[in-house]
């Protein structure tokens, strides 16, 4: 029994709860049932149906998906708490801890009136992976939940169709995709699609539709061909077509800027055996008879993917001379290529605690742990599990041999952090087969890294704008924030008698002052004075310092606080010291302007090598100019943006590799 489109009845669910489970199973969703349609008498959906039909449809979706009948009562019940005067004390005394922890994850946080609508729906996702964490079959829930509202979308609102089309394709849809739940990702993208791209949708539809016939006819031809092949072998295999779904031709076409004509891959075939030696035994026999185009073979038999997905993926030239894409698999893992985690559920009596047995869950679950204790705010938060979901992978290996999946385009930063944290905070350089990089560097897959460590080393802020994957950010963050409240409780302590405390007058003052100015050059560069965020600073041109700089301030007159390097021969000569006062950084600064001077002995193509040393640091070049002199030499000057020290540093070091530099320093940018 598949999911169906259309509302069903009770009689429905219950007869499809008690031929999967039994009557036993039957007992209790007939119990949440009546509980539920108590619950929500006299609610109405938009549709006018009565409000009952939703949860029945996610609880069966729930049951179609091969779930418990506890889950499935979570299901019927998982608005009742939201939405009417059924209390969590009262599920829990009618269905005990379980399903009312269940209900809970899914249940929305109040809204509170001083908050924003995209505060709200952060917060509540922030909820809802944070249950997951502690229990898989949430996160489960709320899919079938939104599968099932998505269905029904057309009764919504033009802006609200389009906001919830919109956060289901940028976050539920990748969400099922981790779980490896493809049967819900592909309808939830093209349920997307339908609302966000009517006219794609409905043409490729009709494309599809028109191209039925001729598909079908290739594809039998290829089943003939096959089955007679195995058959000299003794492989019993199943053969058949397998449709790509609406999304993923638009967005083939869209990426590749492809019409529907050029997509070939659609006449794609699954080839599904009894053994993983028979997969491997069919793919033999495809390449024999079909060319395979190089690069494009892979096997997620011997390394799955993170979700649990297993199978065979080749593309050939099929008889007709095009491209065709060919997936082996055994049944099992065709189950889990359709329902994920939820086709390797298995409780052993007594054990609620919402994981499956062995190591069958998914590690993108691991990685949400980085988020329990989050505290970005909605819009980082929102950004960075965006990011994560919509990642590919990159496989690469430790030392050992040991393979770590990582989201495409991590860096060895992202990697360091992953082995472990101490690892990722003492990381000064890597090794990728013998060859020395930096930090900075893109993984690719096949890529063996070794990480050279110094305890002495300290992670600079920079670091953020370098790694890629969210676990990593979220423990950078971490340090940096330990780092700032050791720093405020060192200031506050401090019986330096030069610190002297800002008076009220004074510190309204340099606030006014900050407000009025907001032309300031350094309005974007934060320094933290005497522990007070919110002050107007400039940085002195004497010495121009850097994020990452030691430093100083002095209180002005009519000017804020000026801030000087620690060594600043003008800073030395200030005689009135009780002006001085505590300043430091406060995290990841916009760039400052920084002008560097590069001297070397002249040869063809040195000055365009230096360009290119500055361009792979992701530094971003205002000017740039270079002159000739007679003795043969060749002097380079750029105006740079620069973040943190460290990274005027990275640069230096950089051009100083080159051959034949004989300086490279900055200088004075005014």
């Amino acid at each position: 029994m598949g999911f169906t489109k259309e509302s069903i009845d009770s009689a429905g669910l219950f007869s499809a709860v008690k031929t999967k489970l039994g009557a036993d199973a039957l007992s209790l969703v007939t119990k949440a049932y009546e509980v539920a349609y108590k619950a929500h008498d006299g609610q109405k959906r938009l549709s006018g149906e009565p409000y009952i039909v939703h949860p029945l449809n996610v609880a069966y979706i729930l049951t179609d998906l091969g779930l418990d009948e506890k889950v499935i009562s979570a299901g019927l019940l998982h608005d009742v708490v939201e939405d009417t005067s059924y209390t969590k004390e009262d599920m829990i005394r009618d269905f005990g801890e379980e399903i009312a922890n269940l209900v809970e994850g899914v249940t929305k946080i109040s809204q509170i009136k001083s908050q924003s609508k995209e505060t709200v729906a952060a917060e509540n996702i922030r909820k809802m992976l944070v249950a997951t964490i502690r229990d898989i079959r949430v996160i489960l829930i709320k899919l079938a939940d939104k599968t099932h509202n998505m269905r029904t979308l057309k009764f919504q609102s033009p802006e609200k169709k389009e906001r919830i089309a919109s956060e289901t394709l940028s976050l539920y849809a990748p969400m099922a995709g981790r779980l490896g739940i493809y049967k819900i990702k592909f309808e939830l993208e093209d349920l997307a699609l339908q609302v966000l791209h009517p006219e794609e949708y409905q043409e490729i539809k009709k494309q599809v539709s028109s191209k039925k016939s001729e598909r079908d006819g290739y594809i039998e031809k290829i089943k003939i061909i096959l089955k007679q092949r195995l058959s000299e072998i003794n492989i019993q295999a199943q053969i058949e077509g397998r449709a790509k779904h609406f999304y993923s031709i638009y967005r083939k076409m869209k990426l590749k800027e492809k019409t529907f004509n050029e997509i070939f891959d659609l006449r794609a075939v699954r080839i599904i055996a009894d053994e993983i030696r028979d997969c491997y035994g069919v793919l033999g026999i495809v390449h024999t008879l079909w060319t395979p185009i190089p690069g494009r073979f892979k096997d997620y038999i011997a390394t799955p993917k993170t979700n649990l997905y297993q199978s065979l993926h080749t593309t050939v030239i099929g008889p007709d001379g095009k491209p065709m894409e060919v997936q082996i698999r055994t049944q099992e893992m065709n189950k889990t290529a359709e329902y994920g985690i939820a086709a390797h559920w298995a409780y052993k009596e007594g054990k609620s605690n919402g994981t499956s047995d062995g190591n069958l869950t998914p590690k993108w679950i691991e990685r949400l742990k980085s988020w329990e204790d989050s505290d970005l705010d909605p819009k980082e938060f929102l950004e960075d599990l965006a990011s994560d979901l919509h990642e590919d992978e990159v496989f690469v290996f430790t030392p050992k041999g040991d393979i770590i999946e990582l989201p495409k385009g991590s860096t060895i930063l992202d990697y360091a952090f992953r082995i472990h944290t101490d690892v990722g905070l003492q990381a000064k350089g890597a090794k990728i087969s013998g060859r020395m990089v930096p930090l900075r560097t893109e993984l690719k897959s096949g890529d063996q890294i070794e990480i050279i460590a110094d305890k002495k080393n300290k992670p600079s802020p920079i670091w953020l704008r370098i790694v890629k994957t969210s676990s990593a950010r979220q423990k950078l963050r971490q340090y940096f924030r330990k780092i700032q409240d050791e720093a405020a409780i060192e200031i506050a302590s401090s019986p330096d008698p030069v610190a002297p405390q800002i008076s009220s007058k004074e510190l309204e003052l340099l606030r006014k002052n900050r407000s009025e100015k907001k032309k300031d050059k350094n309005k974007k560069v934060t320094v933290v004075v005497a522990g007070i965020k919110d002050i107007m600073v400039r940085l002195s041109g004497c010495c121009a310092p850097l994020p990452g700089d030691d430093i100083i301030g002095f209180i002005t007159r009519g000017r804020g606080v000026s801030v000087h390097k620690s060594t600043c021969e003008t800073a030395k000569k200030q005689t009135d010291l009780m002006r001085m006062v505590p300043v430091r950084w406060d995290g990841v600064n916009e760039p400052i302007p920084v002008r560097i001077e590069v001297k070397a002995s002249d040869r063809q193509g040195i000055y365009l090598e230096m360009v290119e040393c500055i361009s792979k640091t992701e530094t971003n070049i205002l000017e740039a100019g270079a002159t000739s002199s007679q003795n043969g030499t060749i002097t380079a000057k750029f105006l740079i943006e620069v973040e943190h020290l460290d990274q005027l540093q990275e640069i230096l070091d950089s051009l100083k590799a080159l051959n034949n530099i004989i300086y490279a320093e900055r200088v004075r940018t005014n």
